[in-house]
């Protein structure tokens, strides 16, 4: 199971357009009797209700990054999904890395760090994470990469539990400018198994079409247009000089 932004329901826009201060709809994907709860930058923890798989995350007065988890065991199947949203409120006090390293699962996947609000997970760069089990670091565990536009790939952990994603390229088409390029999302998995019992996580965010592409490009023309100006400019200056003698 894992989470994701809830589809746009028709003629509601995009869940509350600039206002950043909107609720946000999430739907946990074959989450079924999976128990949901929202932790704040504080650690304070607070149950959730879905209907149909379906939670709205209200503002919650504070700022900084809160933790959308869900919970579900079953005989020898013990299952996680987390996700981190950004909320605006009064300034919390806390650091962003205080809630990644809280354990909200026997099995996590704790971003290290992760993107800040002034920056983004973009394509081409590669996001690092700490693989954890029972809150200590897990080495040599394979941690699998599913994107949304059809990358898969996988991934061992190293000898500090730490793996390295390189976020693809993917994107199939790109538009100069951040607005003219939606996000799409990735999602990171993994599982263990300890005795007879089975461990298995995700975590999920959104990437971003990298602005090299038009930063590039702008630095491109603007390169060529400074050139073709300047040598006007030395043209027009000839010709000034010839008209004199």
């Amino acid at each position: 199971m894992h989470w994701a932004p809830a589809p746009v329901e028709h003629g509601k826009g995009h869940g509350g357009g600039h206002n950043r201060n909107a609720a946000k709809a999430f739907v946990l994907i074959e989450g079924e009797r999976a128990s949901l709860a929202l932790i704040n930058p504080k650690l304070n923890e607070t149950a959730l209700s879905a209907e149909h798989n379906r939670v709205t995350i209200k503002a919650t007065g504070m700022d900084n990054y809160h933790a959308l988890v869900a919970l579900r065991s079953q005989d020898h199947l013990h299952e996680s999904a987390i996700r981190y949203h950004y909320m605006h409120g009064k300034p919390s006090g806390e650091s962003p890395s205080q809630l990644m390293a809280y354990e909200k699962s026997v099995l996590e996947i704790e971003p290290a760090p992760y993107a800040r609000e002034h920056w983004r997970y973009l394509s081409n760069t590669d996001a690092k994470f700490l693989l954890r089990f029972k809150g200590e670091p897990l080495a040599a565990a394979d941690v699998r990469l599913t994107t949304a536009n059809g990358t898969t790939s996988q991934f061992r952990s190293d000898a500090q539990g730490m793996v390295v994603i390189p976020l693809p390229e993917d994107f199939p088409t790109v538009r100069a400018g951040r607005m003219g390029n939606r996000a799409s999302e990735f999602i990171l998995s993994a599982e263990h198994l300890d005795g007879t019992q089975a461990f298995t996580t995700t975590l999920s965010a959104d990437y971003h079409v990298n602005p090299e592409h038009w930063q590039s490009t702008e630095l491109g023309l603007a390169v060529v247009g400074g050139g073709m100006l300047f040598g006007g400019l030395i043209t027009w200056r000839t010709r000034r000089r010839k008209e004199k003698k």
